[in-house]
């Protein structure tokens, strides 16, 4: 079954080179953000800086860039700390520590905090560099996933948790695959496939995450630990394949594809805290209200 991805992409290609060469088939236009440049002394004869915030998707009197790159900073570090040390991370947000110290929950959170640098690596990438493009974003995230997956294949860490690389090894083809296609002229129609597979990938892993762990690494018997960071890393799987989706589909801009990511983490922590999942996980609010209010703010100034 796992293979079936490898058959996918594999299709993907054939039928993106087949457009190329076909004389009904046009490649789609080059997706990047629409910014246009605005000088100082446009602004000062025309728009209030209100204005000129709305124009640029953002309201209020917050700026969207500045509140995109803060939280782009501060969930690229949370996401490091949590990648690379997994048990103790958990441990200090309040996880049982016995249950935290579990293989398998250990990789799970060290996957959830993957997740969160991509997004993180996605929308510093689209704010701070100059001309940034939405093939360029997701070259970035493809090195990100494959150096996760590398390290979790040649350190066993699957099968250490009583699963199979299987899963591991079929993602490192797709992703070399999906290198492969950001190069290539037909790049545009790639990305927007693998914007929509991988949206499809996260919402697995968010409504069914004990049988995605199993589909994906023939990982058995989740707890509620590892339940929550299997479903961790659905949302931010989620939440960056919605970056992409939105400036490939909808022609948004970087700041409000970013801030549409940021919907996807803003119902993880609602869910979270009203179901009273982090509750009987013995996660405190506080952390993360911050996060909640961290991506609402995102939101607020990027799409309204």
């Amino acid at each position: 079954m796992l293979w079936t991805h490898c058959i996918l992409f594999l299709s993907i290609l054939s039928f993106s080179a087949a457009a190329r060469f076909g004389s009904s088939g046009q490649l789609f236009a080059a997706v990047t953000p629409r910014r246009a440049p605005v000088t100082a002394t446009a602004l000062a004869k025309s728009r209030s800086t209100d204005d000129i915030l709305k124009l640029r998707g953002g309201a209020g009197p917050l700026d969207p860039s500045i509140v995109v790159k803060t939280a782009s900073v501060i969930a690229g570090i949370q996401g490091l700390v949590l990648q690379f040390a997994p048990v103790d991370t958990s441990i200090s947000y309040g996880l049982d520590e016995e249950g935290s110290r579990k293989p398998m929950n250990a990789l799970a959170a060290a996957y959830y905090g993957t997740a969160i640098v991509t997004w993180a690596a996605t929308a510093a990438y689209l704010c701070f560099v100059d001309n940034a493009t939405a093939k360029g974003a997701f070259t970035l995230i493809l090195c990100i996933w494959m150096y996760e997956n590398l390290r979790n294949m040649l350190g066993k860490t699957t099968e250490k948790a009583g699963g199979s690389s299987d899963g591991v090894k079929t993602f490192l083809l797709i992703e070399l695959l999906s290198l492969y296609g950001m190069t290539q002229t037909y790049s545009d129609t790639v990305l927007k496939i693998l914007g929509v597979f991988f949206s499809l990938s996260g919402l697995h892993y968010i409504l069914d995450s004990a049988g995605a762990s199993k589909f994906y690494n023939k990982l058995e018997a989740c707890d509620d630990i590892g339940k929550s960071q299997m479903q961790g890393i659905g949302f931010g799987i989620l939440a960056q394949s919605l970056v992409f989706v939105a400036m490939s589909f909808l022609d948004y801009d970087g700041l409000r594809a970013v801030g549409l990511g940021s919907v996807s983490w803003f119902i993880l922590h609602v869910y979270g805290i009203v179901s009273g999942k982090y509750d009987k996980l013995g996660i405190p609010r506080n952390p993360m209200l911050f996060w909640l209010a961290l991506h609402a703010a995102v939101i607020y100034t990027t799409l309204f």
